[in-house]
């Protein structure tokens, strides 16, 4: 998907998105003080240390990409700077955890395992599951944890087809699901099936990279539009969907970030 389609939708994303200041819901609105608008936390530090040595880390990795079926060879350094997520969005990962301290965390798509490491910092309590499907991936990961001192996240090797069910029925519920891993508009969708039996009125999901392209932002709208889902949360990268029971009206809202 060319870039183009991806400015064309960012500046679609700046002229919706509002600010704290027109919001009337009080939830949401906490939200935007608690989560968009937290100042950073000085237990960032150790990740922003540890990326900025693995954006010098010039070591070449081979990875297994079982989505497409393709195979290549890259560096660390590479994957810090353009595949893992962006400090900007981790620190939001981080608020969001902090705030809302869901006990069990499932991510689907570790990479590096820089994504897992925000949430794991986010709650000293929480539990994360992470899935991977690239052993040289998982193994990454699996060194980055034990870098940052992480014990609390479980790197579970192997395709997703395989694997998230399994980690889903060992979970004892299932708080946060952040969805990272193939980004087309059938695995998505599959994977939002799959994890949907085991919401609660507490649950929340995170999609990353909603307007990656064509096929994640249909899957995107199509997730806003399911009945389970009673408010969600644009704020252009991610895109979060909450079930609780109490809203008495779907509402959607794009917030600045």
């Amino acid at each position: 998907m060319s870039a183009g389609f991806r400015i064309k939708k960012f500046a679609a994303y700046l002229w919706e998105a509002k600010t704290k200041y027109y919001l009337h819901s009080p939830f949401v609105y906490n939200f935007f003080l608690h989560v968009l608008e937290a100042q950073t936390d000085e237990n960032l530090q150790v990740i922003i240390q540890l990326r900025n040595q693995l954006r010098n880390d010039f070591s070449k990795i081979h990875l297994t990409d079982f989505g497409t079926g393709t195979s290549r060879t890259t560096t660390i350094s590479h994957l810090e700077k353009h595949i893992a997520l962006p400090h900007k969005y981790g620190r939001l990962l981080y608020a969001l955890v902090k705030y809302l301290k869901p006990k069990n965390i499932l991510e689907i798509g570790t990479s590096i395992g820089i994504s897992s490491a925000y949430m794991a910092l986010g709650n000293e309590q929480a539990q994360v599951t992470t899935l991977e499907g690239c052993p040289s991936l998982a193994k990454a990961a699996e060194q980055n944890h034990k870098t940052l001192n992480i014990h609390r996240v479980k790197v579970v090797e192997g395709e997703f087809s395989k694997t998230l069910n399994t980690a889903l029925t060992e979970m004892p519920t299932v708080d946060l699901v952040l969805f990272d891993g193939n980004h087309t508009q059938q695995a998505t969708l599959a994977y939002f099936q799959a994890c949907l039996p085991y919401v609660s009125e507490n649950t929340v999901f995170v999609f990353d990279d909603i307007y990656w392209n064509s096929e994640m932002c249909k899957a995107w709208n199509t997730i806003k539009q399911h009945p389970t889902v009673t408010l969600t949360i644009d704020v252009y990268r991610f895109g979060i969907c909450f079930f609780r029971k109490e809203k008495l009206a779907k509402e959607d809202f794009v917030l600045r970030y």
